[in-house]
This record gives structure tokens, C-alpha cells and sequence, in this order.
């Protein structure tokens, strides 16, 4: 006999449906078929029942899986198999009679690899019919889904079909072999539709599905993360076909999210928290790949996202479990963005071009209906359950902030045009006036810091570092000397040049002959949103490295443009970096990713100012950017050499800070311009081993004497690989003004060096 279609039965302890299941496939009116009956060592006694009827139908193939895994069991069935094409029926469910009859007649009519029909879903109580495919102009007509994205929306069910078996064989199509049995049929359906050059819809119905099975894993609230592991699974496959993968990737994300609310649903409430998290990493690499394709979700979709981005465990407290009285409950701040005066205002906000403006009214209707919808499913909800109703905002832990949020100029612009939309279009200018002059007066950053003055604290400091009450209106000493720059020349130069990103401006205009780089007309004195052309001009500079891409968040990097290596920066603090030597493996490990964009992020919030009350920090708007990785050429990091210049005139007078393995084994050394090693040293005792002379190091001492030409002192960091330098940044205030030197009389010869001017009387 001629195997037409080989019907798999993957089974597990279903002894209570598998007589009508089994029953259903062998009175089938096509009688050329193999029943492939793949058991996982069932102890109900679902394995007797096969071997009973394989006894009496030659038909049917028992194969003792030694796994128990759907996947790896449906894996064993394909193998097995040797019909023209595959259908699949699950060992709870059963089939009408003409089923793979007529499945199998339209196949072969229209060459199909994949024929697809309606269903049933039914319970003891219930029969629904269900259409495989929204789209009526989907049904009797040949399809390609990578022709109309459409089909991947339709019903993913495998077993309501047949497919080819040499669409199986051919691309070596297999399942997910995760444990049990649950979600590994969606990885089968992508890998089929991708593959698949035919599809074809019935509109007839043959498939009974049972949703009254108390086993079934649609019911289970212990597993928790097999939906995360099969996209993984599906994202895998994808990125092995680059010719399809980016036009998929959305589609598969899109895919995740809503199995991902589902299993939120479904899971006990002890495991929500944690698959939160899991839900915000996955997320947060989606969208960094670009793969959240927002035309897909509807806008309350896409506001669950975010939310769950930002904070997983705010949204966990706010709407999985508002419970009242709760310390760590935080969520006060997203409250406020929900509220419709945010909402309307940040519409608003977005209208910032012409096709904006037009869609402003249907955006503003948008927004106001689905807050009166959220309203009202919220009124409903806290009348069935108190447990619902939502605490006042000052019991959660994020208030001071959420008080903060009313002052954005989204709520406040959001409420004047709810207060009166007539007069509003008249409002708008002193509605940015006021809020630009809230923006610029002096903050209240921290109780703490506001007790003691700039001067006292260094005083305090000083005193507790050094041993000793300074005078820091009459320095003496180089530390000192930094502290009076800090306190009493508060220039705005300062504060350009420590802005990692202006201070490439700086660097390139210096470098190329500008004498005006520090005038009010440069560019310094601009906006740094203002400035991205002109960044990224300067990467014409042979001295700097390349500039990828400036970002205002974390959400805004887009790695899919950013090469294989690269260093992601902060612009406006230390340590705020993160080094992908491969971006695919950086990207591919979740942890590691998720937990580098959480330092950045944390580094982004901080103003460093508070951390050593160096002044001037404190006016940087902070930026992430992405920078070339410079190595050299054993592919290791470039050493650094820190030139300390007090003299242009004489170059015995300035030194050599030798940096090696900085972000490993640190290890620094004091040079003098001769290459011999200084008699002191910062913080460390003096080595004595004599670290490698750089090949350049005379072109070296003419860039740091020329970058510094404009300041009385200045630390300017370069990098060399063989005949190569780089500028890495300008410091001013060396140590935050609190290194030791060793030994201490160093402090005093080098500010004996330092002819102290103040900038801001010598840029006047």
C-alpha cells in the first residue's frame, strides 16, 4: 500500500480520550494512511489500549518514546514516517471521518505543501466553530506567506492540516525538545510557513478540539517559562535564514508578547514577579534589535510594553498586584503617566511634523477613549474585588517622583488643554515659558548636600584625606590648587570639555587650527541635541575614534546599525562604559545584556556632581553614545598615557601617567619626559619596572602640548597603537582633587609647577 498521509499521535497518560481519538483516525474514509502512535511510557494504561488495537490494524506503528517531550515525540514520528504528507492528531482530541480525505484531494489539486481547514472547539457543554483564517480572500486559493505577512495571523493549530513531508525532510524541520508539552507546535508552524512555497485554507471544518482537559498544559500555572524557550527556539531558527529573518523577526515578537500575557494569565501568582522579569529582558532585546515593529500591537498593547521595560516591578505592583500597605511597592510615577492630562500632553508632544499634526485629533480621540475604557473596566473590577482598588499614590515608595511627573510639560500641557480646549492654543507659549524657567532654577538634588556648602564639604574632606585644615582661597598644593579651580573659577568651559561628546568638538577644532573653538559663537555653547551633525563630522579627526551613534536613552540604541565591536559610553561621568567585543554573542546573552543596559541606564540617572561635588559635572546633559573599540594588536585593550601638562614651554615639566590593563589588573606609573620613571606617583608606591616606550611618543607630547594650549593646567588622555593616536578626553580636575601623592612633598613641587589662572577671567 501507498502511504498517503502518515497520521502522528504523540501520547502521554491520555487513557480517559484516547479510544475516541484512536478510534476517530482508523475509521478514517481514506484508507491509505500509517498511524504513527508515539507514547511516552504512559502508566495509565494508554499504552495497552495502542498495542491492543495495533494487534488489530496493521496500520498503526507504536513507537515507546524514552523522553517525555512533545517536541522530541513528534521529532520520532516525523522520522519515522513515510506517507506523502503529515497530519497530526493530539491523543485528547479527535477527528471527523472525511477529514485527510478531503485534506489530501485538495492537496494534490492544487500542489499544495500545506493544506489547512476550520475546526471545532468543544468542551462536555460547548461546540464553537472556529475559521482558521480571518481573511475571507484566504480561503480556496493558493498562498506564500512570506508573499502576505497576513498568514502568520492566522490560526497556528498544526493538527487542523496536512503538510508535505518533504517540506519537513528538506529543511530539516524540527520540534523544540523541551520538556512536556507546551508551546512547541508554534515553533513547528514558523519554521512551516516560512518554508512553505503553498499554503491552502478550507473552509470546511474536521478537527475537534478538546478544551475540557483539566491535564492540558493551557491549564497548567507551573510552567512558567516554556513560552520564553520556545521563541528563543523560533528566534534561533530565524537568524539562520537572513533572507527572511528581518522580515519575520517582528512578526515573532509580536507572537511572543501575546503568548507571554497568556502565560501571565495563566501561571500562579507566586511566579508573576519573576516572569515579569524575564518578560522586560526579552523585550528590552527586541526592541534594541528593532524587531518591535509598532504597527503590529494596538496602543494599549505597546503602553503594556513599556511599562513593563521601564519598571517590571512597578507594573507587578500596580496591576498584577495592587496590594495596599506595602513598603516596596513602587508605581506612583507610572500612575501619573496614565492619567489622561500626561497622555493628551505627550500627543502633543510628538506633533512635530506635518504628518503629525493631521493625525493629532485621531491620536488625542485615541488616547481619551481608551483612558474611559481603562476607567471603566477599573470601576468594574474594584466593585466585583476590593483587591483592585488601588492605593493612594503617596503610600507608594516612588511619590517624591511622581510629583516631579506633574511638573513635565506633557501633564502640564496635557491639563490646560483639558481645563479649556478653547483657550488653549493662547496658553501654549507661557506654558513652555513657565516650564522652561522651572526647568533652569536650582534644584533641590539631595537634603544632605544642601546643609553644607561646596566649600565645607571640601574643607571636611580635604581634612579627612590629607590631614590637615587647607586654605583653598591661597593653594599651595596641586590638590589644592584643583579644589580652588573647582570652587572659584567656575568657567562654563569646563563644563563643555568635561562633556565627553563636546569635548570632541573641542578636540577636532583645536586640531585643525581654530582659534575661535572657545568663543560664546562656537559650537561648545550649543545644545547638545542641537549638535549631531557637527559630532559626527568630527570624525574626519584621524586623532579621535569613530562616533557610531548618540542616544538620549537606552531604549534609543539601535544595535542592528552598530558594527561587531564598539564601546557604549556616558558622557558625563566615570565608569559609565560598556565594552561588546562581538555584538551577535553580546546580544545573544540575555544576562549579560540585560545587565549591561541596567548599569548604563543607572549611570544615565546620575548626576556626578554628587558623588565628589566637582562643579563642573553638574550642567552635563547626559548622553549615551557608541564609540569605535580601539585595540591593539594582540586584541586587547590600548594602554592609556595621562599627560600632565603644567608648562609648555619647558616639557621637563609636565609627566606621564602610564595606564596598562585599566580595566583589568590597573597598574599606573609616573613618567618624566625622558621616559625615566618620576620620584612620586598617585595614591601608588613608585614601581620600578620601566613600562614599554610608546613608538609615537614624540608625536604624542606635541597633541597633548597643542590640546593644551589653552589652559594653565590640564590632564589630556591619549591612546597609542603602534603609529596611531588617540584622544580619549581632557580632565581638569585630576582624582576629584583627593589622590595622595607619594611621596606627600610631591603635592607641593607640583603645584609650585602649576601657574594657577582663572579660566573664567582669561576667556572674558
Amino acid at each position: 500500500m501507498s502511504v498517503k498521509v502518515s497520521v502522528i499521535i504523540p501520547s502521554l497518560n491520555s487513557i480517559n480520550y484516547y479510544d475516541e481519538c484512536i478510534k476517530s483516525v482508523m475509521n478514517q474514509s481514506l484508507k491509505e494512511l500509517e498511524i504513527i502512535c508515539v507514547d511516552a511510557n504512559s502508566t495509565d494504561g494508554t499504552l495497552e489500549l495502542i498495542k491492543e488495537y495495533q494487534a488489530k490494524d496493521e496500520r498503526i506503528k507504536l513507537i515507546i518514546s524514552d523522553k517525555k517531550s512533545y517536541g522530541y515525540q513528534m521529532n520520532l514520528g516525523i522520522a519515522a514516517a513515510s506517507g506523502e504528507y503529515v497530519g497530526i492528531v493530539e491523543s485528547d482530541d479527535y477527528i471527523k471521518e472525511d477529514m485527510y480525505k478531503r485534506l489530501y484531494e485538495v492537496a494534490k489539486q492544487n500542489d499544495c505543501d500545506i493544506v489547512k481547514s476550520d475546526f471545532f472547539i468543544f468542551t462536555d457543554t460547548r461546540l464553537d466553530y472556529e475559521k482558521v483564517s480571518r481573511f475571507d480572500e484566504f480561503y480556496n486559493t493558493r498562498l506564500n506567506a512570506l508573499e502576505d505577512f497576513r498568514l502568520f495571523w492566522t490560526n497556528g493549530i498544526n493538527p487542523i492540516g496536512i503538510c508535505r513531508l518533504d517540506l519537513l525532510r528538506i529543511n530539516q524541520i524540527r520540534l523544540n525538545e523541551t520538556p512536556g508539552a507546551s508551546y512547541q507546535d508554534n515553533g513547528l508552524f514558523f519554521q512551516l510557513f516560512c518554508f512553505a512555497k503553498s499554503i491552502y485554507f478550507l473552509n470546511e471544518a474536521f478537527y475537534m478540539l478538546r478544551r475540557d482537559n483539566p491535564n492540558s498544559s493551557v491549564h497548567s500555572k507551573e510552567k512558567v517559562y516554556m513560552a520564553c524557550l520556545e521563541y528563543d527556539y523560533i528566534r534561533n531558527f530565524l537568524q539562520k535564514y537572513p533572507n527572511f529573518e528581518s522580515l519575520v523577526a517582528p512578526i515573532c515578537a509580536y507572537h511572543r508578547y501575546g503568548n507571554y500575557i497568556f502565560t501571565l494569565e495563566r501561571i500562579d501568582d507566586k511566579y508573576k514577579k519573576d516572569f515579569l522579569k524575564r518578560f522586560r529582558e526579552d523585550f528590552m532585546k527586541i526592541i534594541y534589535n528593532g524587531e518591535l515593529k509598532e504597527s503590529l500591537y494596538t496602543p494599549s498593547q505597546l503602553c503594556i510594553i513599556k511599562e513593563i521595560v521601564e519598571d517590571s516591578d512597578a507594573y507587578y505592583y500596580t496591576h498584577i498586584c495592587p496590594l495596599k500597605n506595602t513598603a516596596k511597592r513602587s508605581g506612583a510615577v507610572l500612575r501619573v503617566q496614565k492619567q489622561l492630562s500626561y497622555r493628551l500632553g505627550f500627543e502633543l508632544l510628538k506633533t512635530k511634523s506635518f504628518v503629525k499634526i493631521l493625525s493629532l485629533p485621531f491620536r488625542i480621540y485615541q488616547q481619551i477613549r481608551n483612558f474611559r475604557l481603562e476607567r471603566k473596566i477599573y470601576e468594574s473590577l474594584s466593585a466585583i474585588d476590593e483587591k483592585f482598588i488601588l492605593p493612594p499614590l503617596e503610600d507608594y515608595m516612588d511619590f517624591g517622583e511622581a510629583l516631579e511627573t506633574k511638573k513635565h510639560l506633557s501633564y502640564r500641557l496635557g491639563q490646560a488643554l483639558l481645563k479649556n480646549p478653547v483657550l488653549f492654543p493662547f496658553k501654549i507659549k507661557n506654558i513652555y515659558k513657565d516650564f522652561k524657567a522651572y526647568k533652569n532654577a536650582p534644584k533641590r538634588i539631595d537634603f544632605k548636600l544642601e546643609t553644607i556648602s561646596d566649600e565645607e564639604y571640601f574643607i571636611k574632606r580635604h581634612e579627612e584625606v590629607f590631614n590637615y585644615t587647607p586654605d583653598f582661597k591661597n593653594p599651595k598644593t596641586f590638590n589644592e590648587k584643583l579644589i580652588h579651580r573647582i570652587l572659584y573659577d567656575r568657567s562654563e568651559i569646563y563644563t563643555f570639555l568635561a562633556d565627553k561628546l563636546k569635548g570632541r568638538i573641542f578636540v577636532a577644532g583645536i586640531l585643525s587650527g581654530s582659534k575661535d573653538i572657545l568663543k560664546k559663537d562656537s559650537p561648545l555653547y550649543k545644545d547638545i541635541d542641537s549638535l549631531k551633525e557637527e559630532l559626527l563630522k568630527t570624525n574626519e579627526c584621524k586623532y579621535l575614534p569613530k562616533l557610531y551613534g548618540i542616544y538620549e536613552n537606552i531604549y534609543d540604541i539601535n544595535f542592528s546599525i552598530l558594527p561587531d565591536s564598539f564601546v557604549l559610553k556616558t558622557n558625563h561621568d566615570a565608569g559609565g562604559y560598556v565594552i561588546v567585543e562581538d555584538k551577535k554573542e553580546f546580544l545573544k546573552d540575555t544576562k549579560h545584556f540585560s545587565e549591561s543596559m541596567r548599569k548604563l541606564k543607572e549611570h544615565l540617572e546620575k548626576n556626578y556632581y554628587l558623588i565628589f561635588r566637582e562643579w563642573h559635572y553638574r550642567g552635563i546633559k547626559p548622553r549615551i553614545f557608541a564609540e569605535e573599540l580601539l585595540k591593539n594588536e594582540e586584541n586587547g585593550l590600548l594602554d592609556t598615557y595621562k599627560f600632565h601638562i603644567f608648562d609648555k614651554n619647558d616639557i621637563k615639566n609636565n609627566y606621564i601617567q602610564v595606564t596598562t590593563d585599566r580595566f583589568d589588573n590597573y597598574q599606573r606609573t609616573m613618567m618624566t619626559s625622558s621616559w625615566e620613571i618620576a620620584p612620586f606617583n598617585f595614591i601608588y608606591e613608585i614601581p620600578t619596572k620601566i613600562p614599554p616606550k610608546p613608538q609615537s611618543l614624540e608625536a604624542m607630547w606635541d597633541l597633548a602640548l597643542q590640546l593644551a594650549s589653552p589652559f594653565d593646567y590640564v590632564r589630556v588622555d591619549l591612546y597609542q597603537n603602534k603609529d596611531k593616536i588617540y584622544v580619549g578626553e581632557l580632565t581638569f580636575t585630576h582624582g576629584a582633587a583627593m589622590e595622595q601623592l607619594v611621596p606627600s612633598e610631591w603635592d607641593e613641587k607640583l603645584g609650585v609647577l602649576w601657574n594657577q589662572k582663572r579660566l573664567v577671567d582669561v576667556t572674558k
